[in-house]
């Protein structure tokens, strides 16, 4: 199978360096701009099925691509929703830091043990993301996928992909609207491409303004 992975367009709260997690914020203008340039990028790109976490930053960048793609089915799944980043959601990352940085240290330096307080662990969206994962190569054998997810569901396939210690996640970074591929063989997964974002040309957000993560 091959597994072409989106991260949304740039949201209005990336933007304005809120934590999202699972608040539904729409696309910026920009945002809307970067959906746009991707869904050309892959225009031509054979599609046996496109599915999108339910939040509207995902879907419509799903549904940008899938305008150029109308015979292939576009379909919804609750497994790659955004982690739930609980009494952070709607916080600027100034007042996450005042807040809760002890926290916040923690989820960026070893997620795998970090709890946000009211949301989701670590291990809850890595199960339902790996689990999707397998279920899409039961269904999905030698064909071509693709999701429109969030920055740690992207950050997940890819550590799982390459054998990665998960603690080690936030160390990748995932612009938005970028395409990352993993091919999944008789053998090993092999990562293709990560984060590729050639696409957007000046529509590129730069990792030194997003801060939220």
């Amino acid at each position: 199978m091959r597994l072409i992975i989106i991260r949304h367009g740039e949201s209005v709260w990336n933007r304005e360096g809120r934590y999202q997690g699972q608040m539904d914020a729409p696309l910026s203008e920009l945002g809307l701009r970067q959906a746009e340039a991707l869904a050309e990028r892959l225009r031509n790109e054979p599609l046996d099925a496109i599915f999108t976490s339910p939040l509207q930053r995902a879907a419509r960048t799903a549904e940008a691509i899938a305008r150029y793609h109308p015979n292939v089915p576009l379909l919804t799944s609750s497994a790659l929703l955004e982690i739930h980043h609980g009494e952070w959601q709607g916080l600027l990352v100034d007042e996450v830091i005042e807040r809760y940085s002890e926290g916040l240290r923690e989820w960026r330096q070893h997620p795998t043990r970090a709890q946000m307080p009211g949301g989701e662990s670590f291990s809850n969206v890595l199960k339902r993301v790996l689990d999707f994962k397998e279920w899409l190569l039961r269904e999905y054998h030698e064909r071509t996928v693709l999701v429109s997810t969030h920055d740690v569901v992207v950050k997940i396939l890819v550590a799982d992909a390459l054998g990665m210690n998960m603690d080690r996640i936030n160390r990748i970074w995932v612009t938005n609207a970028s395409i990352s591929v993993v091919e999944y063989g008789d053998d090993l997964p092999y990562l293709v491409s990560l984060s590729e974002a050639c696409h957007l040309g000046r529509l590129e957000v730069a990792r030194e303004n997003q801060k939220a993560l």
